[in-house]
């Protein structure tokens, strides 16, 4: 249901959205509380992904240059995060559960994350994730040149650190919060790692490409969760939009 409401807000498909929104009352008419707060959840999203995307192809559409409509664009995530911290003052309760420090020498396994036929300190992990993003993008930024970095180095910087701050308090902070308390961990890290993927969708990729980056909303949560916290996830989000933006392969669609 998560999954379908994020591609519907984007496709402004209006006629399914109506019948999300029916299935949604009878199951939180009918079931208990744990599937009433993953509907609240859902629907406080879809509110807030709304706006979201209105601002950012409406209002920031005369910004005198390119960085500022970048960071404005950016700015825009915030409209999500503003349902969910209403909610959060209102009932006096942890916006996320994440922001701690990182528990760096717990295991994490692939291919699962949680479970699989290898295993390797997070710290680790990290570290290799890193090198593999940046042996493969390589090829691309040298095919580029220096002077197509010098040119895009500012638009780089406020992409790449504003894009992954708060689409990781969204995803890997409040929803896998949310989720984690009322479906579980294995099952918050897929729904938002699908999430994550699909709403890439609005930035202008394909569905495919949506699909590639829910492989790295898996890991992002996995690593999350394991650790405890959001920032190896931070770390890893801001260095690959660094690579993608570097290597030209996202410069056109910020």
């Amino acid at each position: 249901m998560f999954v379908s409401l994020v591609a519907l807000v984007q496709t402004s498909n209006y006629v399914l959205l109506s019948i999300w929104g029916i299935f949604s009352a009878i199951l939180f008419l009918t079931q208990g509380k744990s599937v009433r707060l993953f509907i609240l959840t859902s629907i406080f999203f879809g509110i807030g992904f709304f706006l979201y995307l209105y601002a950012s192809s409406h209002w920031f559409l005369n910004a005198h240059s390119r960085e500022l409509h970048i960071f404005l664009n950016r700015l825009a995530l915030l409209l999500i995060l503003l349902p969910f911290l209403g909610l959060s003052l209102l009932y006096k309760s942890p916006l996320l559960h994440y922001w701690n420090k990182p528990k760096w020498n717990e295991m994490i396994h692939f291919p699962l994350t949680w479970s699989g036929f290898h295993q390797v300190k997070i710290k680790y992990f990290l570290l290799i994730a890193l090198a593999i993003n940046i042996v493969t993008f390589t090829p691309f930024m040298i095919r580029n040149g220096w002077g197509f970095i010098q040119d895009i180095w500012l638009v780089a910087i406020i992409f790449s650190i504003t894009n992954a701050v708060f689409e990781e308090f969204i995803w890997r902070g409040v929803l896998l919060s949310r989720f984690s308390e009322q479906l579980g961990d294995k099952w918050a890290v897929i729904i938002t790692s699908l999430g994550f993927g699909l709403q890439h969708y609005s930035l202008g990729f394909s569905w495919a490409m949506c699909i590639t980056f829910s492989i790295g909303g898996f890991f992002y949560g996995g690593v999350t969760v394991q650790s405890k916290s959001i920032i190896p996830a931070l770390i890893w989000h801001i260095t690959f939009n660094f690579l993608m933006v570097f290597s030209g392969l996202i410069i056109s669609n910020v």
